[in-house]
């Protein structure tokens, strides 16, 4: 919260990401710019023949979250100064009552540390024990042990290997073969003055050997390296064959390369580019689950603190209640009536059903608590419920509407991601622009061959490059109309164009959770204040009667109903203002979650977290 650096644009981990997987691409084998030259030509060439088919988006983009910029503009102009929110400011009453605070705060349930109180029946019927725990360390076995959590590291990591994978596309392909093949042949002879002219049969023994290196190029096209080596024996009566055996090698140069459709980095790099994308979101979408899972683990610690503390308040409720029945029972000959004291004994039936409610409450929480963490020292088949440590109080802290936002931009996880989304669309809309191009393909190829009774020998021929054969040929295609890649082409842009609009859609959000986190520290803050407040004066108001209890003999039915219904409403101030320490405390943790900050309030690094 107290940063006040301008954030980047939220684009730019997108960005970032990219230029990462960019800069690990593999090297290419040969300069594009010839074929960029020809390519530039033949482009113009392929326009003019299908000008008539522009796509109906081609006026072009105004701004890809124009929306989302007006969003954060105008807050940003509001100009709000940092303000620092101050639980425990003193009121009129505790100003008037300071005199007597420690003595009011004596009187008040649940006024110490002292976190041991009974914590009512397991499962199995036996009595239950805790276990104290601290915040920090609570955090620290969710961030450790939490299954959500453990789910959500893998997803990187898999992402990661799809971007291997992509990549995987440029790397070398071995080939290799081998083949034999026998024939024995009749064969049709003629005949001169009863004398048969050349053999009846022929046989042939032929041994095939080959082998090949291919790599995809960064321009589109594959570049191959092959040969073949193939061992021919023949035999026929009459007939002599030289060489025999004879070993033939061939070896090949061979590109096979698009000039138009397919052609260039931004084509042929878009799988690496987009597989970087996602596993860049999913680093993104870890980060939040890191933010939820501390947030949640945070919101669970506090709520069991809650209902401990309210537990221990009635467990005090109930006690005082008591006192004042049996008083009560005591003056049942004198002057109470059946009906006052049936009156007291009820109010403390119903105050002894609601700290069995409570009891229940309280493992609920610890329950709660004990499946985010899911701390085998600790786990939820265990017995023992967890009992937050120390006093319950809030804290001051200083907050600027207008720096949460632009930290909230600059940091969220949600916003990066649909940042990242806008950058996927447009590299969707770079492959469908050049899947509109006709398709024109280049192929060469470049052969060399030998021939020798040995497989040095014909090689040897190979090298010479005595005899050279070579292919050059282009293939053409174009659909008529070409509807398909227009359609394909304005389904991409406009799904970049809905990727903005989320974007701003998530932007308004965004907004709107800060304003209310802010709004909702700023109302339990004043909450805090108030219900201290009001417990001192019904402290004041318990204070005084137990004054009058000890001046006056005589304890009347009537002035003991009326200490029943004081004790209740101490117990009632103390629960409210236990309830406003815990909503602020919740409330601040929501704030850092709405401005992405919640790793770096806690001082944890993502990259430490595998």
């Amino acid at each position: 919260m107290g940063e006040r650096n301008r954030p980047k644009r939220p684009r730019q981990g997108g960005v970032d990401r990219l230029s990462t997987v960019v800069r690990n691409e593999p090297p290419g084998w040969y300069s594009l710019a010839v074929l960029n030259w020809v390519r530039a030509i033949l482009i113009g060439l392929a326009s003019a023949m299908i000008g008539g088919c522009a796509s109906p988006l081609d006026g072009g983009d105004s701004g890809l979250q124009p929306a989302a910029e007006a969003l954060v503009e105008a807050e940003l102009t509001r100009g709000e100064e940092p303000r620092l929110i101050l639980p425990g400011v003193e009121t009129r009453i505790e100003t008037t009552l300071a005199a007597r605070r420690e003595e009011l705060d004596a009187l008040t349930p649940a006024s110490d540390a002292n976190w041991l109180t009974p914590e009512g029946l397991g499962l199995d019927g036996d009595p239950v024990e805790s276990v104290q725990v601290e915040l920090r360390s609570v955090v620290e076995a969710a961030l450790a042990n939490n299954i959500d959590l453990q789910l959500a590291r893998l997803q990187p990591v898999i992402s990661h290997e799809s971007v291997v994978q992509a990549e995987a596309a440029f790397d070398l392909v071995l080939g290799a073969g081998s083949s034999r093949q026998h024939s024995k042949t009749p064969q049709q002879r003629a005949i001169v003055g009863n004398v048969p002219l050349g053999a009846s049969e022929s046989t042939r023994e032929t041994w095939d050997f080959d082998g090949s290196l291919a790599k995809s190029l960064q321009g589109g096209g594959t570049v191959s390296l092959t040969t073949d080596l193939t061992r021919t024996s023949s035999d026929a009566s009459g007939t002599t064959y030289d060489p025999n055996p004879a070993w033939s090698g061939v070896g090949t140069i061979g590109l096979d390369q698009p000039i138009l459709r397919g052609f260039g980095r931004d084509v042929t790099l878009a799988d690496i580019r987009l597989a970087g994308i996602l596993e860049a979101q999913d680093i993104e979408a870890l980060r939040g689950s890191f933010q939820n899972v501390i947030t949640d683990t945070e919101s669970a610690w506090w709520n069991l603190a809650m209902q401990w503390r309210t537990l221990q308040v009635q467990l005090w409720l109930l006690e005082v209640g008591m006192s004042v029945a049996d008083v009560l029972e005591i003056r049942r000959d004198y002057d109470t009536s059946p009906a006052d004291y049936a009156q007291a004994v009820a109010t403390v039936e119903q105050r002894r059903s609601e700290v069995i409610q409570q009891q229940q409450a309280v493992q609920n929480a610890s329950d709660a608590l004990k499946v985010l963490m899911n701390d085998p020292v600790l786990p939820l088949s265990g017995s023992s419920i967890l009992r937050p440590s120390g006093l319950m109080e809030a804290g001051e802290i200083s907050l600027s509407p207008r720096e949460s936002i632009m930290t909230a931009m600059a940091h969220r996880p949600d916003l990066r991601q649909l940042a990242m989304s806008i950058d996927r669309e447009a590299i969707d809309v770079e492959v469908a622009d050049n899947a509109m191009l006709p398709a024109l393909d280049l192929q060469a190829q470049l052969s060399f061959q030998g021939l020798d009774d040995s497989a040095t020998g014909s090689y040897s021929e190979v090298f010479h490059t005595d005899y050279i054969n070579y292919l050059v040929g282009l293939s053409f295609e174009y659909p008529i109309g070409n509807r398909g890649a227009e359609a394909r082409f304005r389904q991409a842009r406009l799904e970049r164009a809905a990727a903005a609009l989320k974007y701003s859609r998530g932007v308004q959000s965004a907004i709107a959770e800060v304003r209310d986190a802010i709004r909702s520290i700023s109302t339990n803050a004043e909450l805090v204040d108030v219900t201290r407040s009001y417990r001192v004066a019904q402290a004041e108001s318990m204070r005084t009667l137990q004054v009058e209890e000890d001046l006056i003999a005589n304890l009347t039915p009537t002035f003991l109903n009326l200490k029943l219904q004081t004790q209740a409403g101490l117990a009632n101030a103390r629960i409210a203002e236990f309830q406003a320490i815990a909503d602020f405390n919740v409330a601040i943790a929501d704030l850092y979650r709405a401005t992405g900050t919640t790793l770096q309030m806690h001082q944890i690094n993502l990259s430490s977290h595998p």
